[in-house]
């Protein structure tokens, strides 16, 4: 008995987020954004020079000035094997989540390390001091740009739950500045 009331429930309750299902762009785009405002900490994936995958967490955030751009930031060390995991391939791949919202988000990117003192005095955060203790100046100090290129984002909060049910992804593209659904 208790197995079919459960079971009913989840029917009840699948049904409803099919229902009220909404993958346009403007839903995904402030999905994506809050989650970006709310999720402190990121996995980067970049190509290791051993064929393996690299994966690191990190914390990046989004560029203020045009958030629906996708352009976020984060700090690094000149010498990291990140850097020169960067530098050679700068495709990376951001993994969030958000368990509040059953949500996740995925940014597929491309990385560029900027080392211009004019930019990383501007992208400094007081939170470097512990890792970059001569400030943002420091010449083993550099700042990450990524500029998004893909999107995928499930969030059942908002209602972001592509069929078959939760299975995959919606996909957002940049083409050229402006977003669209795949």
């Amino acid at each position: 008995m208790k197995e079919q009331i459960t079971n009913a429930l989840l029917s009840r309750y699948k049904r409803y987020k099919q229902n009220n299902n909404d993958e346009s762009l403007q839903n995904c785009i402030k999905a994506a954004e809050k989650m970006l405002k709310n999720t402190k900490y990121a996995s980067i994936n970049s190509q290791g020079d051993n064929g393996w995958c690299s994966s690191r967490l990190i914390q990046p955030f989004i560029d203020k000035e045009d958030p629906s751009q996708f352009s976020l930031w984060f700090g690094t060390a000149t010498q990291s094997r990140k850097a020169a995991e960067i530098w050679n391939n700068p495709k990376v791949t951001l993994a969030f989540k958000n368990t509040k919202e059953d949500a996740n988000l995925v940014i597929y990117g491309h990385a560029v390390i900027e080392t211009d003192p004019e930019i990383k005095k501007h992208y400094w955060k007081k939170l470097l001091k512990l890792f970059f203790p001569n400030g943002p100046l420091a010449e083993d100090y550099a700042v990450v740009r990524i500029q998004a290129q893909r999107i995928e984002i499930i969030n059942f909060k908002r209602n972001i739950i592509p069929e078959p049910f939760g299975l995959k992804a919606v996909v957002l593209l940049n083409n050229q500045g402006q977003w669209k659904i795949a």
